[in-house]
């Protein structure tokens, strides 16, 4: 038992690092090219979106990283002392951290690698399904464990990344707000849902936390349908909602007597 706590502990801590060290690296890279190169991305190209999507970035790098180091000054600390660090009790910490950093990370730049980004989401991913699994083991409420992993997946998918748009100008302009938005409420939303997975195993099935997902994701969506097709953002959307409907309220109805 203390063996299998102690993978746990470790194995998060190691999802959250490596997420933040690739998409740190891969977003401040991005940062320093894409000044004059990227094509329409560049900073230089003058785009009021581009003056957006990167002081966006940059201040989750600033942000998420002095909250990571801190972090990390804890943890070499306690592993120095030799009294151990839990992660769990540090969970919503490390959260934080992550949700800030993910600002970033949904900001569409000049010199963006998707695949290195996505290999980073996959270690935060990682984490968060390990956490599920710990709960399982624990002798908690499987059906709310494993629906808690699979809908959070879903969910953190259906977040749509800021793209440049070259729609006349109305649409245009209805499109950034949009997608902004979407991100600004969603990303916090998955922060919510992260927190309350990593302490407790189960995540939050609140049906606003759906709601707003469809709507803000779905505008985003729709605006740009006449320019082209977020097939990703469609697809994963689609198929949080229905992760909703079909499970998602049933476990809702037994949540709060497992995690309040």
């Amino acid at each position: 038992m203390k063996d299998r706590a102690s993978f746990f502990n470790i194995a998060k801590i190691i999802g959250f690092s490596l997420y933040f060290v690739i998409l740190f690296s891969e977003r401040t890279l991005a940062l320093v090219f894409s000044v004059k190169g990227g094509g329409e991305y560049a900073l230089i190209s003058a785009d009021p979106f581009n003056y957006v999507a990167y002081s966006v970035t940059a201040a989750s790098l600033l942000a998420g990283t002095a909250l990571f180091a801190r972090l990390f000054v804890s943890l070499f600390r306690a592993l120095r002392s030799g009294t151990g660090y839990d992660f769990r009790s540090h969970s919503r910490e490390w959260v934080i951290a992550a949700t800030v950093l993910l600002f970033g990370g949904m900001m569409h730049t000049g010199f963006t690698i998707a695949g290195v980004q996505f290999v980073s989401y996959g270690f935060l991913i990682a984490a968060l399904i390990l956490s599920a699994v710990e709960g399982c083991l624990s002798g908690g409420d499987k059906y709310l464990h494993v629906v808690s992993a699979v809908y959070l997946v879903l969910f953190s998918m259906s977040i749509p990344v800021c793209y440049i748009s070259f729609m006349d100008a109305p649409l245009r302009v209805a499109f950034f707000v949009a997608e902004f938005a979407a991100v600004f409420a969603l990303v916090p939303i998955f922060g919510v849902m992260t927190d309350r997975l990593m302490r407790t195993g189960v995540t939050s099935f609140h049906p606003i936390f759906p709601a707003v997902m469809t709507l803000l994701s779905g505008a985003t969506i729709a605006l740009k349908w006449s320019e082209s097709v977020n097939w990703f953002v469609l697809i994963f959307a689609s198929a949080t909602l229905l992760c909703y409907l079909s499970v998602g309220i049933v476990a809702y109805r037994r949540e709060p007597v497992l995690t309040k």
